[in-house]
C-alpha cells in the first residue's frame, strides 16, 4: 500500500470490530484486508502481479498460455454449434488472458472472433479501470459486470473460465479435534490480533466434511471455503449450456486434507516472498489457500455440472497444444536467440511438472450437452509424471 496511513487506518478498523471478547471469522477479516472497498488489497492501486507486483500468475509468464486457453474455447465452441457464443471471465483483473484469448481466437478461427461476446466479470475498482485498454481493442465483444448473478438465470450459452479466482475468496479457518472441527476467530486483546479457539459459527462448516473420507490428525488446522461452492452454484445458474472452465491451485479433498498438511495451506504474498502471516501488512499482502476440488465438483453434480476433466495444468496445456506452441518458437526465423530461448523458458514454466505444470489443477464441467472429453480434445500421448506436489 502506497500511503502508510491509509495501511493503519484498515488495520484499526479491523482491531476495532474484534476487540476481545468480540470475535471475526477469519473470512470476516480476510473480506476486510482484501475487498474494503478503499483500503482492502485489491482495492489500492500498488501493482499485484509481475516481476513489480506480488506474484505471477500463468498469463504474465507468457501468451502462450491464453492461445492453449483459446484452442479449449475454440472446442468447445464447436461442439456447442451455437449461433452466438460467450466467455464470461471472473475475476479478469487487468484483461490480459482476455486479450490473449481474444487475439488468438481472432488469429484462429475470424467466424467463431465474430460470433464471440466477452463479458468479464471483475469487482476490484482498480482492475476494472485497467479493462479500457482491451475495450478500445476488441470494442464491443467486452462488456464489463461486477458480480456472476447480474447475469440472469440461463443466459449464457460458451465458456465460463476463471484462472486463480477461488484460492482468493475469503475461508474460514478451523481446527480438527476429536473428529469435528472448532473454529479459529480473530480478535484484538491489548491493541494486537491475536487468534481464538472457539464453536463453529455455523452449521455449515461441521456439515462441509460430510461424505468425505477423510481424517486429519487432532490438531490439524483446515481452510473451509463456503463461498467457493456457492460460486459454482452462481455460474451454473446462469450458464444455459455449455461448459466451466475453472484452474487454480489445489487438490482433490482427500490429499487436501491429508496429515500431511496438518497446518494447512494458507499463505501470504508480499512482493514475491511467502510468509505466513495474514495479520502482518493488513491491506498490502494477498492471502491465499489452496481450492478444494473436490467441493466443486459436488456443488457441480448438485447443480447439473457434468465433470469432464480434472488434471494438472501441465497435462491440459499438453492436450490442447502448448507443444506445437514451443515448437513454433523453437522454429522461429525473426527471433534472435537470446530471445527465443527466454520464450522457450517462459513456456516450459507453464507446463512442466517441477514448476506451474504440477502446481496448477484444471477442472472442466459441461452443462446440457451429451459429450465425451476424448470428443472436446486429442489427448496427447504424453502423459506428464505426477512429480512431487506441493
Amino acid at each position: 500500500m502506497n500511503n502508510e496511513t491509509d495501511l493503519n487506518l484498515l488495520t484499526e478498523k479491523i482491531k476495532a470490530q474484534a476487540v476481545y471478547p468480540k470475535l471475526l471469522t477469519f473470512s470476516a477479516f480476510m473480506e476486510l484486508a482484501l475487498y474494503h472497498p478503499k483500503w482492502g488489497y485489491y482495492s489500492t492501486p500498488q501493482q499485484k502481479i509481475g516481476k513489480r507486483g506480488d506474484y505471477y500468475t500463468s498469463p504474465f509468464v507468457h501468451p502462450a498460455f491464453g492461445e492453449v486457453i483459446a484452442n479449449a474455447v475454440l472446442s468447445c465452441c464447436e461442439a456447442l454449434g451455437a449461433p452466438v457464443f460467450e466467455i464470461v471471465e471472473i475475476g479478469a483483473g487487468s484483461g490480459l488472458l482476455a486479450g490473449d484469448v481474444l487475439d488468438s481466437i481472432k488469429g484462429k478461427s475470424l467466424g467463431v472472433y465474430e460470433k464471440t461476446k466477452y463479458t468479464v466479470i471483475e469487482k476490484s475498482p482498480i482492475f476494472s479501470r485497467e479493462l479500457g485498454a482491451l475495450r478500445s481493442l476488441h470494442g464491443d465483444k467486452i462488456s464489463v459486470i461486477q458480480e456472476p448473478d447480474a447475469l440472469g438465470a440461463g443466459v449464457v450459452t460458451g465458456v465460463f473460465l476463471s484462472n486463480e479466482l477461488l484460492d482468493s475468496l475469503p475461508f474460514h479457518r478451523a481446527v480438527w479435534e476429536g473428529g469435528s472441527v472448532r473454529e479459529i476467530y480473530v480478535t484484538c486483546r491489548d491493541g494486537e490480533l491475536t487468534e481464538i479457539i472457539s464453536e463453529p459459527s455455523t452449521p455449515e462448516l461441521a456439515g462441509y466434511f460430510e461424505g468425505y473420507d477423510v481424517s486429519p490428525p487432532d490438531g490439524a488446522e483446515v481452510e473451509i471455503n463456503l463461498l467457493a461452492g456457492k460460486w459454482m452454484s452462481s455460474v451454473a445458474r446462469a450458464l444455459k449450456r455449455g461448459f466451466v472452465l475453472t484452474i487454480d491451485y489445489g487438490h482433490l479433498a482427500a490429499e487436501l486434507f491429508s496429515p500431511e498438511r496438518r497446518k494447512g495451506t494458507m499463505r501470504c504474498f508480499s512482493k514475491h516472498t511467502l510468509n505466513e502471516s495474514p495479520y502482518d501488512n493488513i491491506g498490502s499482502q494477498d492471502i491465499t489457500a489452496h481450492v478444494d476440488f473436490s467441493n466443486l465438483i459436488r456443488h457441480g453434480d448438485r447443480c447439473g455440472l457434468k465433470t469432464l476433466m480434472y488434471t494438472t495444468q501441465g497435462q491440459f496445456l499438453v492436450d490442447f497444444g502448448v507443444l506445437d506452441i514451443l515448437e513454433r518458437y523453437a522454429a522461429h526465423k525473426t527471433l534472435g536467440e537470446v530471445e527465443k530461448g527466454k520464450n522457450i523458458a517462459a513456456i516450459k514454466t507453464l507446463f512442466l511438472p517441477s514448476m506451474m505444470g504440477n502446481r496448477f489443477r484444471v477442472l472442466l464441467q459441461s452443462k446440457d450437452i451429451d459429450i465425451n472429453p476424448e470428443e472436446l480434445y486429442p489427448p496427447s500421448p504424453l502423459k506428464l509424471s505426477p512429480g512431487e506436489v506441493t
